[in-house]
């Protein structure tokens, strides 16, 4: 009643061995390629993946922390020019559309950035900060096309 796969076989005529040879070949080459071949490239993309973002998370890490060691240099605002007008300057020089500033009694200035790349304006704040400008609110919030609108309120400390 048990009958061998070789027995099975060679019963078949030349024609159905060359058919079930040609069928076993493919279930090979098909079983190599999903077994075998696409898991290894698809853990070697994935690897390289991860090798990337390890590389970029260590590069901020490593920037924010050549910052944090680095000396505080703060130069005040040099000038008299009233802060509001400064800041608008400052803004329009960054390409930032102001969309409004208004200067309070207490010396804080609001301000409404419209559109700004969100690297773009943080590393203008960190430069106003180094020129004695403190941001004391900031409120970002997402925009289309990768960028940001911002309300800031923003002083120059007395002193």
């Amino acid at each position: 009643m048990t009958f061998s796969i070789k027995d099975w076989f060679l019963a078949l005529s030349r024609r159905e061995q060359i058919l079930v040879g040609f069928l076993a070949v493919l279930l090979v080459i098909t079983g190599l390629f999903y077994g075998v071949i696409r898991p290894v490239y698809a853990g070697i993309e994935s690897a390289e993946q991860r090798y990337e973002l390890a590389i970029e998370r260590q590069l901020r890490i490593e920037t924010k922390v050549a910052v944090l060691k680095a000396p505080l240099d703060i130069k005040p605002v040099t000038g008299n020019q009233p802060l509001d007008a400064f800041l608008s300057q400052s803004a329009g020089e960054e390409g930032f559309p102001v969309d409004t500033i208004n200067a309070q009694t207490d010396g804080r200035i609001m301000m409404t950035i419209g559109s700004a790349k969100p690297t773009a304006l943080f590393g203008w704040l960190a430069r106003l900060e180094t020129q004695g400008i403190v941001v004391s609110e900031l409120n970002v919030m997402a925009a289309p096309n990768n960028v940001v609108s911002a309300n800031l309120v923003l002083f120059r400390p007395a002193g």
